[in-house]
């Protein structure tokens, strides 16, 4: 686990690829990975869908576990596969067709959060981690920790987010249990089509004016 100076946010020490192969001993939906050119200047131009597939067919050996492709209108690729090993392999994928590429895995359908209160603040969240790990066989992907400058409260709320799409009633944390549900977001906008239904990385429709619609 790796922590911010400031104590406020926990990333596990974990790469994305040993997260998602991870993905087999919990609940999830999708894994989609997404792939954009490694010049982050640049998209990826529209590639003959054939090429492309021969390609990946080359380089993934599971890729008959790949069960969508789509181009986004921000140049970038996404393969959608319900095999963790096959978004392993997707991951590390380098170039694509002669283009350089980064790719990550997108967490929404993979992962789920919910909010501990009335933590410590005197608890770092790496002790938290190790002792949510350890009462309940979670595996944790970050932490946040919801502290206001200049605040002198003893004790603050995590969010915690953790590997799978299943929560389950409580987490057991120094011998209490304590309730849990999903935390939920305030709703994300894209802010190209307005659509409250996805991100606007992904948005694949036409722009819509924000004063005329």
């Amino acid at each position: 686990m790796q922590t911010s100076p400031s104590e406020k946010f926990l990333q596990s020490g974990k790469s994305t690829n040993e997260l998602v192969l991870r993905l087999g001993q919990n609940e999830y939906e999708d894994i989609n990975i997404l792939i954009s050119n490694a010049d982050s200047n640049s998209k990826i131009p529209q590639l003959n869908p054939f090429t492309l597939q021969s390609f990946i067919k080359d380089k993934i050996n599971r890729h008959t576990s790949i069960q969508n492709m789509k181009f986004t209108r921000q140049g970038k690729i996404i393969l959608t596969t319900q095999d963790p090993v096959c978004a392993a392999q997707l991951l590390n994928l380098e170039s694509v067709v002669n283009i350089k590429v980064s790719t990550n895995a997108i967490w929404e359908n993979i992962t789920s959060r919910f909010l501990l209160y009335d933590i410590p603040t005197t608890v770092s969240l790496r002790e938290i981690a190790e002792e949510l790990t350890r009462n309940n066989g979670i595996e944790i992907v970050e932490m946040r920790r919801f502290v206001k400058q200049n605040n002198s409260r003893e004790t603050s709320p995590v969010l915690v987010t953790k590997l799978g799409t299943r929560l389950p009633g409580y987490m057991k944390i120094w011998f209490t249990n304590q309730k849990i549900q999903s935390f939920i977001d305030r709703p994300r906008q894209c802010v190209k089509c307005y659509s409250f239904m996805h991100p606007s990385r992904v948005c694949e429709k036409t722009p819509i004016c924000p004063s005329c619609g």
